[in-house]
């Protein structure tokens, strides 16, 4: 039996279905119950083990630049959890470093966060190996934040279903 996705434009929402058949029509919206559902092509995702996740990104890690703070933190924004397990530092604070190399921030624009950090000054010694050595500042001493994004309108000032709230199963 497959499972689709359904988005209600009349609501804004997403949701999952279980289909008897494969030819059955589409059910009403869960929250408002209208009929006038879109079939959604659904995101596909391939199993893999955790060894091969690190492997991956041992990998990719390696071809990144280790004299380029902001590549290494864009890679790191990409890897997402891996890259919070490896993180050298508390987590919320890791994230914020990132981030904000990311966008290009010097070790001057890091201060406030580093002299926030609960951590001993010798946590950030260069000695410090690995993909995440770079982007912490190494001188003398998901928070997380969402982009805006045009409130999610289209090009047609259309919500993009993919960013409507999704409920899960209908």
């Amino acid at each position: 039996m497959p499972i689709y996705e359904y988005y209600c434009s009349r609501c804004d929402v997403r949701f999952d279905h279980l289909a008897r058949r494969f030819d059955e029509p589409p059910p009403p919206c869960p929250v408002c119950g209208s009929r006038e559902v879109e079939k959604m092509v659904s995101v596909a995702h391939r199993g893999r083990s955790e060894a091969e996740r690190r492997a991956d990104y041992d990998a990719r890690a390696r071809e990144i630049d280790p004299n380029d703070p902001q590549a290494m933190a864009r890679f790191l924004q990409k890897a997402g959890s891996l890259a919070d397990e490896a993180a050298p530092v508390e987590p919320e604070a890791f994230r914020e470093i990132v981030a904000r190399r990311a966008e290009g921030a010097k070790d001057e624009d890091l201060q406030d966060v580093v002299d926030a950090i609960p951590f001993p000054r010798q946590t950030f010694a260069p000695e410090h190996e690995g993909p995440h050595a770079p982007l912490l500042p190494l001188h003398d001493h998901d928070h997380d934040h969402e982009h805006e994004h045009g409130g999610g309108e289209g090009a047609a000032g259309k919500r993009s279903p993919r960013r409507a709230r999704h409920l899960g199963w209908g």
